[in-house]
């Protein structure tokens, strides 16, 4: 209940969803006298919230913070018995190669593995991620994919249950119950996944990918459905962590 619960508010409260909301609103009540000017502030409201979310200097504000301070993967000589590609998105369909039926995001955090991987010749690669309303999973593809690129099928192990970071965690934990793990996901995602790996007892070191924030971002007033997008993906993130900060409270 509480995983529906999460996905459900964090799919409505992201400025897309939010303000097509107002905006619908907005120009429903703006149909009657009484409610006229109530319901044209709200759709102002809503096409200022899509228009700010879409501003690239906005967009990479939200994210920069969440990226600092992680730098890419270098090995510092310590062992290490796995490597972990986080889940990040599972579309299948008949006829695509890997690499089209895992997300863009997915491929990248496979790739960075790999490399990983051929750092410590004596780790196992871990796939991690469920298939939601679709047949295999993400963990099964995301592997396969490695495969594919030459690592050996012996070295690779599938968990394809887990539906978020914190259940990939659980699995880890059982997994790889000592050791280091060396865990590849996106750098705004990682602190999240560092956090919930370490409360599970996994000693992670971050293997960081898929950077986005530049060092020097140009201002513009001129929106972009890529700023757009670059502004949800924060958002979402510094949803997770605000859940996580609050199942700690509570928990307490």
């Amino acid at each position: 209940m509480a995983f529906w619960l999460k996905k459900l508010l964090s799919a409505w409260l992201l400025p897309l969803p939010l303000a097509f909301l107002a905006l619908g609103l907005g120009l429903w009540w703006a149909r009657a006298e009484a409610t006229r000017s109530r319901g044209l502030r709200l759709a102002f409201g809503g096409f200022m919230l899509l228009y700010v979310a879409a501003l690239p200097p906005v967009a990479f504000g939200i994210l920069a913070p969440l990226e600092a301070d992680m730098p890419g993967y270098s090995p510092d000589g310590g062992p290490v018995r796995a490597v972990v590609a986080l889940g990040a998105g599972y579309h299948p369909v008949a006829g695509r190669p890997l690499t089209g039926q895992v997300s863009s995001a997915s491929v990248t955090r496979v790739a960075e593995a790999i490399r990983v991987l051929r750092l410590h010749p004596n780790a196992r690669l871990h796939c991690t991620g469920w298939g939601g309303e679709w047949p295999g999973s993400n963990a099964e593809t995301a592997c396969a994919l490695a495969v594919a690129l030459g690592v050996e099928a012996s070295r690779t192990v599938v968990h394809p249950t887990p539906r978020d970071t914190e259940e990939e965690a659980i699995a880890i934990a059982a997994a790889v119950p000592s050791g280091r793990v060396v865990v590849v996901t996106h750098a705004a995602h990682m602190p999240r996944a560092q956090a919930l790996f370490k409360r599970q007892g996994v000693h992670a070191v971050p293997a960081p990918t898929g950077h986005v924030s530049a060092a020097h971002t140009r201002w513009t007033l001129l929106p972009s459905s890529r700023a757009l997008g670059t502004t949800e993906g924060a958002l979402h993130e510094w949803q997770g962590r605000l859940w996580l900060a609050l199942k700690q409270v509570v928990a307490q």
